[in-house]
C-alpha cells in the first residue's frame, strides 16, 4: 500500500511537472496575456501555480469521485452457485411490474420494429455478456421493475462503447454533464460512461432519484431518462399536466422522447412471451464468473495478456473504459478478468 501511495505521488509530481512545462511553453510562446489574467508582465510564476493546482485537483479527486459507489469484486454467481444455470431472461420475467401499459396504443409500431430488425435478440445476447446478467440482478437488488434493464437495450443495443450524435456515451447514453454529476469523469484515458459496472450503478442511482421525483410513475421516469426531468416538468407545467403514467401520452414530450418509452413497453412485451411473437431467445453464459483485479500500478493490456491465458483484444472487450489498451496512469487500475485469469494475474503481480 505505501509502494502505491508513493506511486501515486510521483504520479502527480510528474503530472504537475507536464503542467508546468506546457504552461512555461505556452507563455513564451506567446506575447499576449490570457484573457481574465491578472499578469501585468512576463512573470510565468502565477500561471503556473493556477496550471499545479488544477492538475492537483484533477488528480486527488479521481478517486473520491469513482469510489462514490462500492463496485463489487466479483462479477457473476458465486462458486457455490455455478452448478446451476439460471436463465436471466426468466428472471427478467419475473420481475416486469409495467403491464398495465404493455398494451398501450403507442408501442405497435415499435413492437414490429423490434421484430423487423434481423438477428436483432442474437446479438443482443452476444453483446450482453457477461454484463447483462449483472445489470438484470442489479436493477433487481435495488427493487426497481424489470423494464429498467431494458434501457440498455433501447439507449445503445447493449454496445458498450455506443456514442450518440449528441455525444452521449455508453450502455445508459449518460451525456457528459450528467455522467460527471453522477461519478462518471473522463480523461484522455479512461471513459467511466464505457463502464458497464459503474455506468450501471450511476443509472439506478438517477432513476432512484427520478422515481421519487416523480412519485414512482415509471412512464414518466422513462421519459424524465430520455429528455431530462426540468424539460418534461416545464412542458408539462405549460400543458396543465401533472405528468403521470396514465397522461404521459398528452404532454407535448419529443418523438424521440415518445419511442422511448413505447420501446422499453414493446421490448417488455416481446421478452415477457417471446413464443408469441416467434421469438427465440439463447440463455447467456452465466455460469462465468469474473474478478476485479488491481493492479496497484499502471499497465499495458500486452504486458498483462503476457501473463494470462486472455488476448489483449479480450481483455479490452471486458474493459471497454480503458482508451488506449492499457490502465489509468494514477487511478483506476483494475482490470476485469474470468476468476481463473484473475488468480493467475494476482500470482504473477504478487498482489
Amino acid at each position: 500500500m505505501t509502494c502505491k501511495r508513493s506511486a501515486g505521488f510521483l504520479m502527480i509530481i510528474i503530472l504537475c511537472g507536464c503542467s508546468i512545462s506546457t504552461t512555461q511553453k505556452a507563455v513564451l510562446q506567446s506575447s499576449k496575456p490570457l484573457a481574465g489574467s491578472r499578469i501585468e508582465s512576463p512573470n510565468v510564476g502565477p500561471t503556473v501555480d493556477q496550471e499545479i493546482i488544477e492538475a492537483l485537483r484533477t488528480v486527488l479527486t479521481w478517486k473520491s469521485t469513482l469510489t462514490k459507489r462500492r463496485i463489487p469484486n466479483i462479477i457473476g454467481p458465486s462458486e457455490d452457485d455455478q452448478t446451476s444455470t439460471p436463465s436471466i431472461w426468466s428472471e427478467l420475467r419475473g420481475g416486469l411490474k409495467l403491464q398495465a401499459y404493455y398494451n398501450n396504443a403507442s408501442r405497435n409500431d415499435q413492437i414490429s420494429y423490434y421484430l423487423s430488425q434481423e438477428n436483432y435478440f442474437e446479438a443482443i445476447t452476444e453483446r450482453g455478456n457477461p454484463f447483462f446478467s449483472g445489470i438484470v440482478r442489479t436493477v433487481q437488488e435495488h427493487g426497481l421493475p424489470l423494464e429498467v434493464a431494458l434501457i440498455p437495450l433501447v439507449e445503445s443495443a447493449l454496445v458498450t462503447t455506443a456514442v450518440s450524435n449528441k455525444d452521449a456515451a455508453g450502455l445508459w447514453q449518460f451525456s457528459r454533464a450528467t455522467g460527471k454529476s453522477y461519478g462518471l469523469p473522463s480523461d484522455e484515458w479512461y471513459e467511466a460512461r464505457f463502464d458497464p459496472i459503474r455506468s450501471t450503478l450511476a443509472a439506478i442511482e438517477y432513476l432512484e432519484y427520478l422515481a421519487t421525483l416523480f412519485n414512482n410513475q415509471w412512464l414518466v421516469v422513462f421519459a424524465a431518462y430520455n429528455m431530462g426531468e426540468n424539460e418534461l416538468i416545464a412542458r408539462a407545467t405549460r400543458d396543465g399536466l401533472e405528468p403521470s403514467n396514465e397522461n404521459i401520452w398528452e404532454i407535448k414530450i419529443p418523438h424521440e422522447t415518445r419511442n422511448h418509452i413505447a420501446r422499453i413497453l414493446a421490448l417488455a412485451n416481446i421478452l415477457e412471451k417471446p413464443s408469441q411473437y416467434s421469438v427465440n431467445l439463447s440463455e447467456f453464459e452465466d455460469i462465468v464468473q469474473y474478478e476485479n483485479v488491481d493492479t496497484a500500478s499502471f499497465l499495458s493490456f500486452d504486458e498483462i495478456a503476457t501473463h494470462i491465458d486472455i488476448s489483449v483484444e479480450d481483455i479490452s472487450k471486458l474493459n471497454p473504459a480503458y482508451l488506449k489498451n492499457h490502465t489509468h496512469p494514477v487511478y483506476p487500475q483494475y482490470i476485469l478478468l474470468p476468476a481463473p485469469e484473475a488468480r493467475q494475474l494476482k500470482t504473477a503481480l504478487n498482489l
